[in-house]
Parts: structure tokens; sequence; C-alpha cells
């Protein structure tokens, strides 16, 4: 849902300034636990085709190209400036769309995430190779629809620049964050530690590291227990939960699933450790992870694996654990640590909340953003 929040953010961020009107266009979404169409949070949205996916989506794809195009004439409003802000891979369902969208007069920004010549490092499926190869393919596309790009990374940045040649503007967006969300002080720490992953469950999130070391931490500290969060491919949870069920600790582990906004956040504001887990793939390099910026809001002190723009933001030792990739044993010295000095322990967390307060609130993001869809 990392995707969902980053979009809702941006949302809120512009939504500060009352001369912009902003509504969302889905083409096709589950109706299984969405409403198609509606109003979120003072926003309306529609949902062009709903439950159109795979197989399905290719037999309806011209009933698809009618009714999206249908919906972005309807949106265009001709005395005002028109940007379509599109976010996630462009792909068959989208690229017709967005030609005919350039066409009437919208500028169109693509939000980039991901490096998609990379992403067949994070699954093995078939349906994921073609998905990401055909994702991959499209973006190249990209550099013609586009009036501007926004990228979550300085790897994507710099990637990005190279591909347009400085021709198209773009912008770089880190992770963003509801400050809101989180209280300014954090509770105090109970008797028992509690060790937080919340997030996806693919290769290169490194959760098996993150078993790894609980393992060891348990062995040394019987108030240690490890929480898990969140959802993945049905490979990648079936092999969370053998693995889990092969530590010998296994009842200090507990996997809570795809918690809903109120659930996740009070239980994110009362644990001890988040632990943002990372391998050392060249994928995980490229992106950004996004529940880091709620990490350090929660004023908890963090351990996060030395990814992608890390550096340029966290000082291990300072205002995070910052640890390598894929490594348990710097995931133990860094828990340890923590445990064995609170008062540390709770400097460290209260420095890391104010580098999401300085660089990731999602509302001084706000100003740089307007400031770039002006300028387009």
């Amino acid at each position: 849902m990392a995707g969902t929040k980053r979009i809702q953010n941006a949302i809120n961020s512009l939504k500060q300034y009352p001369d912009i009107a902003i509504r969302v266009i889905l083409q096709r979404q589950s109706s299984e636990h969405n409403a198609l169409s509606g109003v979120h949070e003072g926003t309306p949205y529609k949902t062009v085709m709903g439950n159109l996916f795979r197989s399905k989506m290719f037999i309806l794809l011209p009933v698809l190209y009618y009714k999206s195009i249908v919906a972005l004439k309807g949106a265009l409003r001709p005395n005002k400036k028109n940007i379509i802000y599109f976010y996630g891979p462009l792909f068959l369902d989208s690229i017709v769309p967005l030609n005919y969208a350039k066409r009437i007069g919208y500028k169109i920004v693509f939000d980039v995430i991901e490096d998609y010549d990379l992403s067949n490092e994070v699954s093995g499926s078939f349906y994921h190779h073609i998905r990401s190869n055909a994702a991959n393919w499209f973006s190249s596309r990209i550099i013609d629809l586009s009036s501007g790009i926004i990228v979550i990374s300085s790897h994507l940045e710099k990637k990005y620049e190279a591909l347009t040649k400085g021709e198209v503007p773009i912008h770089y967006m880190p992770i963003s964050v509801n400050m809101d969300r989180f209280p300014e002080k954090p509770r105090q720490s109970k008797s028992t530690i509690s060790l937080l992953y919340a997030g996806s469950f693919s290769q290169k999130d490194g959760v098996h590291v993150l078993l790894d070391a609980f393992d060891r931490l348990a062995n040394r500290f019987g108030n240690v227990r490890l929480i898990l969060t969140g959802s993945g491919e049905r490979k990648a949870i079936k092999e969370f939960f053998a693995r889990v069920e092969a530590s010998p600790y296994k009842n200090r582990i507990e996997f809570k699933g795809y918690l809903n906004d109120a659930d996740y956040y009070a239980m994110l504001n009362d644990v001890d450790i988040p632990c943002m887990s990372r391998v050392d793939l060249a994928f995980a390099h490229a992106g950004f992870p996004f529940k880091l910026g709620e990490f350090l809001a929660t004023g908890k002190p963090v351990i996060a694996s030395r990814v992608s723009d890390i550096d340029r933001f966290l000082v291990h030792g300072h205002n995070a654990m910052v640890v390598q990739p894929g490594l348990s044993e710097e995931i133990c010295e860094a828990v340890e640590f923590l445990i064995n000095n609170p008062e540390s322990a709770e400097a460290i967390g209260m420095k890391g909340r104010e580098v999401a307060k300085l660089s990731f609130d999602f509302k001084q993001q706000g100003k740089a953003l307007l400031a770039f869809l002006q300028n387009l």
C-alpha cells in the first residue's frame, strides 16, 4: 500500500492550496475491497472499469480505451491548467488514453518509483516477468509523453536525466509521511522489547535476514519479540511461514497480516524498534523504502539497511542505526546496542523524527511540488 499512501500524501500536499482542484481517475480496480467511485478525504474518484485484470483486460481493451478517453475528456477544464499526475508503470492500458490526453491539452507528469530494468530481481513468477518486461518497454515511451518526471531516488533522477538528455524537467521527491499520525513524544518502552517489520515480503525486503537476526537476539534476550505485518505473493508468504515454523522462538513471532490504517498506526506507535530490512539488490538501491519515513516519524530508534538514498538523510548512531543490507549480524549488534543503551536509543529516535519532519513531511514537499508543476 506504499503507492497508495504516496499518492494520497501528494494529493493532500496540493490540497493546501485553494486554487487547485483534484480528482482521481483509476482505469481498473478490484471491487472486492474497494468502492469503485466516490469521495475519499474530500477528493472525488472514479474507476473507469472495475474488475478488469489479466486476460479480461486484453479482451476488453478497446472498451477500456474508449471509456478512459471519455473520462479524460470530461475531466478537462478548458479555462484552467490541466495536469495529469500519472502514478505507476506505463502499460498497454494507459498509453493510448495518455496520447489522446496530450493531444487535447493535458500536461502529463509521471511519478516514477521503480527501475523497471531491474524489477525481475524481486520475483520469479512468469506473470511478473512478462509484466516487468512490458512495463520496462512501455516506460521508455514516457519521454515522448511527459512534460515532467517526478522520481523517488537519486538513482532514478540520474537515469531519467540521461534518458531525457535534459529536455524534460526532473523533480526529486523522496518518500513522504503524514506527521499528524504520530505523537510528538513516543510512549516509554515496556518491559517487553518489540521489533517491527511492515511492508511486502518479496526477495528485496530481506525478511529472512531479519528472522535470522531475531533468532539470535531471542536466544540472548528473553523479553524480545518480533511483529510483522503486510502482504506479498503467495509463494513468498508460504516461504515466510515455513521459516517462522522452523524458528525455535516462533512463539515470540507474531504475523498480523494486512492491517487497516487505524490498526496499523496504533501498532506502529506502540512498538519499540521499527526495522527497515533490505538485501543488497540493485532493485532495492534504485527505489526508496516508503515505510522508512513513517518509522522515523514515530520517534522510535529505527534500524535501516543502507540502500538507495539512506546515507543522504541518516547517520549511523546519530539519527538511526544504519546496517549493511543482508547482514543479520549487524541487525543483532544494532538491536543489542539499543537495548543496552536506552538513553542513546531515545535520543536516536527523536533525531530520526526530526529527519522525517524536515525532509519527508508531505506538507513541506507540497511547496516544491507545486512550484515544479507551475513551471511546466
